[in-house]
């Protein structure tokens, strides 16, 4: 199991299976984000298996999968539950310095680490509802 200070291992678990497996790394890159925005980050969604993403509606290449083969990566991604506009600034502020791909719904923020383990460009987009 993956030991990581500010977060928990229900947070990180995939709820279907409850397996923990970040990419190498990316473990570490989460810490460092959460102790540089000095404030909670709750996550809502880190590691998925194949079946919990399809059912969640995730993207089938998403960054959350375990072993995903299109990346050739384990889980580097996690949702944050941030709907205080305030909070939500600082964390996109923090996260994008630190060089994280940055999604922003109304309630989740979707933060990746696309461009240093899966050799993508980092962007910041909005999720469309």
């Amino acid at each position: 199991m993956t030991y990581l200070p500010h977060f928990s291992h229900k947070e990180l678990a995939c709820p279907t299976s409850g397996e923990v497996r970040l990419h190498e790394g990316f473990g570490a890159a989460l810490e460092a984000l959460r102790v540089d925005y000095g404030h909670a980050m709750p996550l809502t969604s880190c590691c998925r298996s194949a079946a919990h993403n399809v059912a969640l509606g995730g993207h089938p290449r998403s960054l959350h999968l375990i072993g995903n083969s299109s990346h050739g990566t384990d889980t580097c991604a996690v949702d944050v539950a941030m709907s205080d506009g305030r909070q939500r600034y600082l964390l996109v502020r923090c996260a994008l310095e630190l060089c994280w791909t940055v999604g922003i719904a109304s309630n989740f923020i979707h933060l990746d680490r696309r461009t240093e383990f899966a050799d993508l460009p980092q962007v910041i987009y909005h999720y469309r509802r």
